[in-house]
């Protein structure tokens, strides 16, 4: 098969579901023995977090590397609405494009929409805002990964109007794979040559629900055979976090959480062990 020579690091992303200082998540993601980290590109846990554009350097200094950073979704369908609005969200994400590369990170991911291509959406204007975007990306060198939500012939459409640009190309998220085309990756098949970043969780395939591999019903082994078979070499990034609700998050940070009822090194060790299970399963 020979994924196992491919693919042989695990990562985390920062919001694994603790209220932590930032340079104390990498301190224990680094304990636990993860290697790569994925960030949220935003200020809106600035005062836990620190500047994002410090981020990159900090997580060297505890010896991790910031595989990718994550742009901000919430309001992302005005991509597809023509206004002001739309504009300002796209000068949005091309300033944070060139943000992210100036601070060393070679990745972004971005959502193309909040859950489907909106049916009332305007397709001309949402790619000419893409090839803003893309652009920007192509400039300042950075990869601009696009990940599967709800609609998948959404998505591919939207790639496949990118096909010649090396730049854009596509996040492979599992669990909301799991929850469109259940145990199908068709995905892989379809762009395994443009795959610049994973997220990796799990669920019962009726909801999002960001489980650590094996707590769902993700066929991790077929998962495994499919991304052998493209040109991925990155991490294993682990975008699960202790069993929240998230779209209740989402909708209200401050009221949706609920601190876990484990320590951090706990639930990380458990996230290691769940990583390696999933390697272990290419093998």
């Amino acid at each position: 098969m020979g994924q196992q020579k491919k693919i042989r690091k695990c990562g985390v992303y920062t919001w694994f579901g603790f209220l932590l200082p930032f340079r104390e998540k990498l301190r224990l993601i680094k304990d636990a023995g993860f290697d790569t980290v994925c960030t949220w590109w935003d200020d809106m846990f600035l005062e836990m977090d620190g500047r994002k554009e410090e981020q990159f350097d900090q997580a060297l200094s505890a010896g991790l590397l910031i595989e990718h950073t994550h742009l901000p979704y919430f309001g992302c369908d005005e991509l597809w609405r023509p206004g002001l609005s739309g504009d300002a969200l796209c000068a949005r994400y091309c300033r944070a494009v060139a943000g992210a590369a100036a601070s060393g990170i070679r990745t972004v991911v971005m959502h193309p929409f909040e859950r489907q291509a909106p049916p009332a959406g305007d397709w001309a204007v949402f790619i000419a805002r893409m090839e803003r975007i893309a652009g920007e990306s192509a400039r300042r060198g950075i990869h601009l990964a696009i990940e599967n939500i709800c609609d998948q012939n959404g998505l591919m459409r939207i790639l496949d109007h990118f096909n010649g640009n090396p730049y854009v190309g596509l996040c492979f998220d599992t669990g909301h794979n799991h929850l469109t085309a259940a145990n199908g990756f068709g995905l892989l098949d379809r762009h395994r040559d443009r795959i610049f970043a994973l997220h990796v969780h799990d669920n019962n395939g009726k909801a999002d629900e960001h489980l650590l591999p094996y707590e769902g019903t993700v066929d991790w082994a077929a998962f495994m055979e499919k991304i052998g078979e493209t040109n991925f070499a990155g991490s294993l990034m682990l975008e699960a976090c202790y069993p929240i609700d998230m779209e209740k998050l989402d909708k209200d940070p401050a009221r949706g959480y609920l601190a876990p009822a484990v320590p951090p090194e706990e639930y990380l060790a458990r996230a290691k062990q769940s990583c390696e299970k999933v390697l272990q399963a290419g093998i």
